[in-house]
């Protein structure tokens, strides 16, 4: 007769074969298909560049320095933040104010041939003010921006799951 410990260790071997059968995978998670990375991210904004190759590294894709060693290039063409008065509370001061992110972009191949974009891609939060906490909302912009970056970046990486690697590249 089978151990109730073996019994389970069948259980979660059947459960997981079940689960990566139906095509499950990690929330986040992206995969590329194959000879597309390394990718190369190009940008003027060194902040943006390094949030980025974090963002797209933590999401599975494989990022590099070196030109010579990627397959693709990932291009930023234009970022740019905003903050804009959403609300007003009392004595006409901004309640909340309302975060911009927005990144355009392009895929190039190896050849500089442009096979995706320009593309934008925008993130917006709205954010509560407290005028009487400055500090603290400074801080509080700060971590929503780079919730923000985070979640770019994840659009991005599904902008660049989904595009066909087989296609040529538009002219």
């Amino acid at each position: 007769m089978f151990s109730s410990q073996k019994l389970i260790s069948i259980f979660l071997i059947a459960l997981a074969s079940m689960l990566t059968a139906c095509g499950f995978h990690l929330r986040g998670s992206v995969n590329l298909p194959e000879g597309v990375e390394p990718i190369l991210i190009e940008s003027s904004n060194k902040t943006l560049s390094i949030n980025l190759r974090n963002a797209l590294s933590t999401v599975g894709i494989d990022v590099t320095d070196q030109q010579s060693q990627a397959n693709y290039r990932l291009v930023i063409v234009d970022y740019q933040k905003e903050r804009r008065t959403a609300s007003l509370g009392e004595g006409a001061r901004a309640a909340e104010y309302q975060l911009i992110e927005e990144v355009v972009f392009e895929l190039q191949d190896k050849s500089q041939q442009r096979v995706i974009g320009p593309n934008k891609l925008t993130e917006r939060k709205i954010m509560p003010n407290d005028p009487s906490r400055v500090v603290s909302s400074s801080e509080e912009e700060k971590l929503l921006r780079g919730e923000m970056l985070q979640n770019l970046a994840a659009k991005l990486a599904r902008q660049l799951q989904a595009y066909n690697y087989t296609n040529t590249p538009e002219s």
